[in-house]
């Protein structure tokens, strides 16, 4: 088994939306090391004010000149999580954090107008994938904070962009209502077989893009239950995914799986009579040895036959998360992150895990 090197992205909110912590320090990345838990705090530009003050952390661009400052603070913390080279990348609100891989120290802050409310992203040498979540746009930047493309994905598959999108600094836009944004909420990136995965909270779906051929199409999974996906990480000929309300499948293609562990039923059946998508499993935590019903679970990773999820922290519950190991469908372990650890809670509204990955 390969080792395990574990870091956690976290994101919290507070009751006030106004309140200016501007010049603190706040955690957002959960190292686990043992027994023991090793917190990482960075700091959260938030107005533009903010960012003129610290420009020494940012590589990219300063705030536009129509930026104005936030009417409600967005959540702080850190998001989708990407390993390249000898550095950890981490996606937040307006900016996408470097970090040294090793001691964690943060680097810069790589940042232009379209980074906003950025989930998964995706590092590799061609540059920094997001996605501009409320405009189902995805975002190529370079590590200088330049942007290389942008496109949208409408709601027909096709595929346009706006020239006038970058007239606008998203970082300073916060959420306009609760409940996902975008006609698609993309929340995770992959590159597979060179084209980009993403997937679809509103769909429940795969949206794949063949960047040479400017296409999109949709890789469609045969689902027996509901679901509310989040992640989506292929290992092999399967992906892992996270539905936010308590559950983890496992999809594949019906001729690259074990159709009978799948469905219970012969190879023999003539597939091909149908129409269908991925093949689908489902491990639901509720029926699990963890006995209770989780109110979150995200980011997933997948360490040979182990799979680590993030859960619970939704608003207005316990101030804490957990990670939680699993093998074989039997939970192994669960470790927490209480805030009372790391912060004061009594302005503290929620504290909710975002990503896993392993760094080995």
């Amino acid at each position: 088994m390969k080792s395990l090197d574990l870091v956690v992205s976290f994101v919290h909110g507070y009751e006030n939306l106004e309140i200016n912590i501007a010049e603190k320090l706040r955690p957002a990345l959960w190292k686990l090391d043992g027994s023991s838990k090793k917190i990482i705090n960075v700091p959260f530009l938030r107005n533009p004010e903010d960012f003129n003050e610290q420009s020494r952390l940012i590589t990219g661009s300063l705030p536009l000149v129509n930026a104005s400052s936030f009417k409600k603070l967005p959540r702080f913390g850190l998001t989708g999580l990407s390993s390249f080279g000898n550095n950890l990348f981490a996606g937040s609100w307006n900016g996408v954090y470097q970090f040294d891989k090793n001691s964690l120290k943060l680097q810069t802050i790589i940042t232009n107008p379209l980074m906003c409310d950025m989930h998964g992203i995706h590092v590799d040498s061609k540059g920094i994938y997001t996605v501009l979540t409320g405009k189902d746009t995805v975002v190529l930047t370079a590590f200088d904070g330049t942007i290389i493309d942008h496109f949208q994905i409408c709601p027909d598959l096709n595929i346009k962009k706006d020239p006038n999108l970058c007239d606008i600094d998203w970082r300073f836009i916060s959420k306009q209502f609760r409940g996902s944004t975008g006609h698609w909420h993309f929340n995770y990136i992959q590159i597979i077989d060179n084209e980009l995965w993403l997937t679809s909270r509103n769909a429940n779906c795969f949206v794949v893009i063949n960047e040479k051929r400017n296409a999109a199409r949709l890789e469609i999974m045969n689902f027996s239950t509901p679901v509310m996906l989040h992640d989506g990480l292929k290992i092999g000929n399967l992906h892992y995914l996270t539905s936010i309300d308590g559950k983890i499948i496992i999809a594949g293609k019906y001729d690259q799986i074990d159709f009978q562990e799948f469905r219970n039923n012969p190879k023999s059946l003539d597939l091909n009579k149908f129409e269908m998508g991925m093949l689908t499993k489902v491990f639901r935590l509720n029926a699990s040895s963890l006995g209770r019903e989780p109110n979150w679970c995200r980011g997933i990773e997948v360490v040979d036959d182990l799979i680590f999820v993030t859960i619970d922290g939704r608003y207005d519950s316990d101030l804490s998360f957990g990670l939680l190991m699993i093998q074989n469908e039997k939970i192994i372990w669960e470790k927490r992150l209480r805030w009372d650890e790391v912060g004061d809670e009594d302005e503290l509204r929620f504290v909710t895990g975002f990503d896993v990955l392993n760094l080995n």
